[in-house]
């Protein structure tokens, strides 16, 4: 058993008829308290209806008010369908035991009309897809028919409708009630199905009151011009009102009018206008029947088809809209992307963004340049030539489902060439030569590997030295006797090889500071500058002797906003720099001072010394990475100091410049911001 989400228990077989409804048991009670009042009523309006023909009763809703009541109370569960039914039963045999019939035809009567829409209301319930009754497309409509005119037969085979006797049913009294009960079942079915159950049109818009005033004054024009005269074949003026309405209504809508047709045409047949008799196997009772089928079946069919219609109108709509935002936000990609996309259509250039532009530094042709290399100015990455072909065929023409190719070409024969790194991929399938071609700026990866390389070489050979030095003093103090002339030269070599450690140490400490530095971020606070200097000298001073002890000269009264630890390495690195390119015979001097940078809120800093002076020409290449000085001063460097107090200075926004003073020496000069 499956547990109903209001409580009520249904069979498995019927578990998902029973979850369709999302209506609450009292927003069913109103609509199942209206077809409880029509069904009371419907089979006396169908048992007394005999003034044209005996044999068949001019309305029949039963069936058709029967299935609209079994909808509503269709996902409560067995016991309530159950209790319906019963009381159904009760009402029709009730009824027609009251208008004379004997008890036993009555209650047959009764069974049999009763099991019709139980029928019809299973067999429409499994022909939809969707979770409720109001049908939404042209098949569900179908089944509706075919549940009421399949239940209508089986009703009259056995014996269901009233004086149909079982010598009746091989003729064309059968073929009358079964035309009369399907025109009841299915009109009264499409008709409140669609309006209990059917969902407001979101996409047609709502006809206007006049166009709907005019409609039903139509609708009943042709109604009562259908039966005006017997001897003028006018049914088809039912079609009328039904082209109109599918045109212009909403689904609810189409709801509403076929139900008044409906009404109307049941309403003329107790008229003295209703002429029509049952003569022939087709009467024109009949045929009315069929036209009241078949223009509501047109008239509903006509307008899921426009409402279908406008969703799809409406889904292409949307679906463009969000293409073209796609549109936008890829063309806003494809130009804000810093590396360079070219697409070539068969060596054609058929789009490319302004990273492609920027990044060759000429206009791109359009369509197929006589030569690439020419066109572009390319070279290999040493600056020589380049085969025009081999590029062609290996970048703009490759091989459809092949890997991406890539090759590295120079750019500009300026003073700042760049490094192309171009990839080429083809796109589409094997009949298309279409390719998409990449072009990433590799020059500052290019030049770090250089860096790097160079680093390494410099690292190996400054590290080998000391190393050798170290190892032989260690063997030298291995060999050491134990006189007196011994354990001086251990001694000795004890205080060299320490030395040669040192050095080792400040190598590899240079390099880590730099790294830190070229990746690390800065917290900077208010620092005073004489303070930080002072520290310096004091741990500087330690390790000097009383002869060659430097001189320093302070006069830093400012106080900047900086990182305090880059400070102290800035300054450090400065002081080391200044006592490192000192002659061995005159002792360091070193002059600190600082002042009022010509920018407002930035404190210029000047380091002095007596020291060899920058060498003429340069003041900036001594800046750069692994660049040494002379060998000449008091120790050899890393070349990565005064690159290192460059950062330091750029990451607090300030600059930094070296100058060979006239009397000798150098001066350094950088900003600090002020706090």
């Amino acid at each position: 058993m499956v547990r109903h989400p209001h409580g009520l228990a249904t069979g498995r077989r019927h578990s998902r008829v029973d979850a369709f409804s999302a209506m609450s048991l009292r927003e069913v009670a109103p609509y199942f308290a209206f077809a409880a009042v029509c069904y009371c009523i419907a089979p006396y309006l169908g048992l007394d209806s005999r003034d044209v023909d005996p044999r068949i009763a001019e309305v029949w809703p039963p069936g058709g008010v029967g299935f609209v009541l079994l909808t509503t109370i269709w996902f409560t569960g067995r016991r309530v369908v159950a209790a319906t039914l019963v009381g159904m039963v009760v009402v029709f045999a009730a009824t027609a035991v009251a208008m004379d019939y004997a008890p036993q035809v009555a209650l047959w009567l009764a069974l049999v009309g009763v099991g019709q829409p139980l029928l019809m209301t299973w067999w429409y319930r499994r022909g939809l897809a969707h979770e409720g009754w109001a049908p939404e497309t042209p098949g569900e409509v179908a089944t509706l028919l075919y549940a009421a005119l399949g239940s209508s037969v089986l009703q009259g085979v056995l014996g269901g409708f009233p004086l149909l006797a079982t010598t009746d049913l091989p003729s064309k009294v059968l073929l009358w009630w079964v035309l009369r009960n399907t025109v009841f079942c299915f009109v009264g079915g499409v008709t409140f199905m669609v309006m209990f159950y059917g969902r407001r049109s979101t996409i047609l818009p709502p006809s206007s009151w006049l166009n709907r005033v005019a409609l039903v004054s139509t609708a009943g024009l042709c109604v009562y011009g259908t039966y005006w005269d017997s001897s003028l074949p006018l049914s088809w003026l039912l079609l009328v009102p039904s082209v109109w309405g599918g045109l212009t209504l909403t689904v609810r809508g189409t709801g509403y009018l076929a139900i008044t047709i409906a009404l109307l045409a049941a309403g003329m047949t107790y008229l003295p206008q209703n002429q029509f008799g049952y003569v022939g196997l087709l009467p024109a009772s009949s045929i009315v029947d069929l036209l009241l089928i078949a223009s509501t079946g047109f008239l509903l069919l006509l307008t899921l088809m426009r409402e279908q219609r406008g969703a799809l109108i409406d889904e292409l709509d949307r679906k463009g809209k969000e293409s073209e935002t796609q549109r936008r936000v890829l063309e806003t990609v494809f130009n804000s992307m810093t590396d360079g996309v070219v697409i070539v259509d068969d060596s054609e250039v058929s789009m490319f963004n302004h990273a492609a532009r920027q990044l060759l530094g000429r206009p791109i042709p359009v369509g197929r340049p006589d030569s690439w290399v020419e066109s572009f100015g390319l070279t290999d990455t040493e600056g020589g030539n380049l085969d025009d072909e081999v590029l062609r065929a290996g970048l703009f023409v490759p091989e459809p489902g092949g890997h991406p190719r890539s090759v590295e070409v120079r750019v500009g024969h300026d003073d700042a060439p760049r490094i192309l790194d171009v990839t080429a991929q083809p796109l589409g399938g094997a009949g298309e030569r279409s390719t998409i071609v990449l072009l990433h700026d590799v020059t500052a990866q290019r030049a770090r590997l250089r860096e790097l390389s160079n680093f390494a070489g410099m690292v190996a050979h400054d590290l080998r030295g000391p190393l050798t030095v170290l190892d032989g003093w260690l063997e030298v103090v291995q060999d050491g006797g134990e006189d007196a002339e011994d354990r001086y030269v251990i001694e000795d070599a004890l205080i060299k090889a320490r030395d040669a450690s040192k050095r080792m140490r400040q190598v590899i400490e240079d390099w880590l500071n730099y790294t830190v530095v070229q990746n690390g971020q800065i917290r900077t606070n208010a620092v005073k500058l004489e303070d930080v200097a002072i520290e310096i000298i004091a741990s500087r001073r330690a390790h000097w002797a009383e002869a060659d002890e430097p001189r320093f000269l302070l006069d830093l009264s400012h106080r900047v906003e900086v990182d305090p630890g880059l400070l102290r390495q800035l300054l450090d690195n400065l002081v080391g720099n200044a006592i490192k390119y000192t002659p061995v015979t005159e002792p360091p001097w070193v002059e600190l001072h600082s002042g009022q940078d010509v920018e407002p809120g930035w404190i210029r800093v000047e380091i002095v010394d007596r020291g060899m002076g920058v060498p003429a020409g340069q003041e900036e290449l001594i800046f750069g990475e692994f660049h040494r000085g002379p060998v000449e001063g008091r120790s050899a460097g890393t070349g990565l100091g005064l690159a290192l107090t460059r950062r330091i200075v750029a990451l607090h926004g300030g600059e930094i410049t070296a100058r060979r003073n006239p009397e000798g020496g150098s001066t350094f000069s950088f900003t600090l911001p002020e706090a």
